[in-house]
This record gives structure tokens, C-alpha cells and sequence, in this order.
């Protein structure tokens, strides 16, 4: 270790002692010290959190309690997006096949022309997410105002938003954005948020064809936005008349939007705001969002104890944990996935979905 290095740790245990005193210090370098060196490598978890961690929660003030916990903005994607199933980890296939062509005269005894029709695949499947969370028995037993035992419920909420931020990046990322861009003014433009933009963006919907210029009928269309967009798209929705218009026009947009829906993890550069269209999933699976079969949610679970007393009573929070130990350990479990296309990453088809990147009034 350097000298330069030995003089910032002996300054910053110095203002450790001055801000804590004594035996605080030595409890947060002994906690450090566990966590840094105890690991097998910095890449997974160290051992069990302890109360050398908790220095403000375990002190002896006279008053304490936890302010309350921040409420996360919610994804609603569940509202926009197609579900489906796997039965195990291996990719699922699925099949969509074209509508054979338009008639042609027929001559008199003449043979009437062939047609024929063409399947296209994709694939995806389900991946597992997962993080842990261990604790000695001696910090649930000190956990008097019940914090740390709310933990499996934070976990829970943690995976949550996890998938929230899972299923926004299926769609809102720049290779999927650059594909909806090439496709054409049908399925992508520049304007901002507005009542003139968005009929625009509902008309794009509107004119949408399969590969052989059948028109596709979408009867409801989704909004999705990042919040800072919420205020705008309700002003524009809920008004009686056309926003920015200068005649009397009556507003029908609303009529042909389904709902609008807040995505928070949608990435924005301000001014450029950008906003989706959806397909009602019902209609046209823009993105789809598999599940295992039997598992539609995140879950949180706990190590059974291997502690079977013998003689004697001991505290409930030691016969939670383990024999060897003392850790109790929780795990929070995902298993989630979509499409990984190289050019439109989760979006499994293009035909439900319009993206404007909001760069132009």
C-alpha cells in the first residue's frame, strides 16, 4: 500500500472517530473489514449483514424511528404488452402466416390462377433473475422498530421495478427506435407531444398494411409515456376542443385512445421527449412478455433452517437461521424474458407499434 494511501485512511479514520467517537468507528472498521476481505472475490455477496452494519439504527438514542419509505412510480405495461407462456427455459416458437392473395379474372375454360402463402417465425424465452439477502440472527433480534424484517417485502418490490425496467428496454432503445425510423413515416416521426401529433401518430396507426397491402384494422390504440409527459397527454385528451387549433374543431381524439399509460424508465433528454403508440395487445402483440408456466410473478424465499434444538429454549430469531452460522437468508426470484432480435429487440411486431422521438414542435 502506497504512503498516499495510508494518509487518506488515516485521515478518514481520524474523522470517523470525531463525527462517532470511539467505538462507533471501530464497529464501522470492523464491518468494512468483514465485508472487503471476507468475500471469496468483490463480484457476489459477502457474508451476512450484522449490526456492526446498522451503527445509526443500533445506537443508543433515546428517540428513534424510520421516516417513511419513498413510493416508486409503477410501470403499467402489463396494459400494452402481449403475455405469454413457456413451460421450461428452452425458446418457444411461435408462427403468424400470410393471407393468401387477391382473386383475378378468370377466362372462359381458362385455369384460374395459383396463389400461395408464406409463414415467418420468432423465438424467445424466459431468463432468470435473482439477488439474496443475508442476515445474522443477532440483527433480527436487535430489529426492534422492524425495519430490517420488512426486508423480504422491499425484495419483492425491488423485483417489481426490476421488471418494470426490464420490459420498458424491450421496446424503448435505440437499435428498436433507429428500425421503427427506417420503416418509415408510418411507423415513426420527430414531433413532440401535441393534438396535431398525436392525430398523426393515430393516423400512422390507422393506415397500416400486411405484406401484401391488406389494410389492418386497429380499433384501440395505447399512449405510453414517461411521466414528465402525463399533464400534456391528459390536457390533450380530456380537452372539448382541439388543442391548438384555431377552429371550434370538437376533440375525438380520445376516441380512438384506449388509455394512457406512465412508463418511468423511458430514457429523455429534455427537449427531446419521446413517446409510444400501442396496439391494443388483444389486436397486434407489439411486445410480448413471456412467463413460465406457473410462476406469473416475482418471488422471495427463505432458507429453511437446519436448527433443531435439542435442550434448552433459545431466542425465535436464532432457529430462523442456519446451524453453521446464524445467517438467515432470503432470495428473490424472477423468471421473465422477450424477444432478442438484432434489429428490433422486443418488439415482436412492428405493425403495433409507433414511436416519435419528440425532437420537433
Amino acid at each position: 500500500m502506497t504512503g498516499s494511501v495510508l494518509s487518506w485512511m488515516s485521515e478518514y479514520i481520524n474523522a470517523e472517530r470525531q463525527l462517532l467517537g470511539d467505538e462507533q468507528t471501530e464497529i464501522r472498521l470492523r464491518a468494512l473489514n468483514e465485508m472487503f476481505h471476507s468475500a471469496p472475490n468483490s463480484g457476489r455477496f459477502a457474508e451476512a449483514m450484522t449490526t456492526a452494519h446498522f451503527p445509526y439504527y443500533f445506537s443508543d438514542a433515546l428517540s428513534r424511528e424510520f421516516l417513511k419509505d419513498y413510493e416508486y412510480q409503477g410501470g403499467s405495461w402489463k396494459l400494452y404488452t402481449k403475455a405469454d407462456t413457456a413451460p421450461d427455459f428452452r425458446s418457444v416458437d411461435r408462427y403468424r402466416m400470410t393471407e393468401p392473395g387477391t382473386l383475378y379474372p378468370r377466362a372462359e375454360k381458362a385455369e384460374a390462377h395459383a396463389t400461395y402463402i408464406a409463414e415467418s417465425q420468432i423465438q424467445y424465452a424466459v431468463k432468470e433473475f435473482a439477488r439474496q439477502f443475508d442476515v445474522s440472527w443477532q440483527t433480527i433480534l436487535n430489529d426492534d422498530l422492524g425495519k430490517i424484517r420488512e426486508t423480504p417485502a422491499r425484495m419483492a418490490r425491488a423485483a417489481a421495478r426490476f421488471e418494470d425496467m426490464y420490459v420498458s428496454s424491450l421496446y424503448d432503445n435505440a437499435t428498436t427506435q433507429a428500425a421503427l425510423i427506417a420503416l418509415g413515416a408510418p411507423y415513426s416521426g420527430t414531433g413532440r407531444l401535441t393534438a396535431a401529433n398525436l392525430a398523426i401518430g393515430i393516423n400512422a396507426m390507422m393506415t397500416r398494411t400486411d405484406v401484401l397491402g391488406n389494410p389492418i384494422q386497429i380499433r384501440r390504440i395505447h399512449l405510453v409515456i414517461p411521466p414528465i409527459l402525463l399533464i400534456q397527454a391528459r390536457t390533450i385528451l380530456e380537452s372539448l376542443q382541439m388543442a391548438g387549433v384555431a377552429t371550434n374543431d370538437k376533440n375525438v381524439l380520445s376516441d380512438y385512445i384506449a388509455g394512457i399509460h406512465v412508463d418511468p424508465y423511458i430514457a429523455t433528454a429534455a427537449p427531446n421527449v419521446p413517446w409510444y403508440l400501442f396496439a391494443d395487445p388483444n389486436e397486434i402483440g407489439a411486445v410480448t412478455v413471456v412467463r413460465l408456466q406457473g410462476a406469473p410473478a416475482p418471488w422471495v424465499a427463505k432458507k429453511k433452517s437446519d436448527i433443531e434444538m435439542v435442550m434448552g429454549t433459545s431466542p425465535a430469531p436464532y432457529q430462523m437461521g442456519s446451524f453453521a452460522t446464524g445467517d438467515i437468508e432470503y432470495l428473490v426470484e424472477d423468471v421473465i424474458g422477450g424477444w432478442n432480435d438484432a434489429t428490433y429487440v422486443g418488439v415482436t411486431d412492428y405493425q403495433g407499434i409507433y414511436y416519435s422521438s419528440g425532437t420537433t414542435p
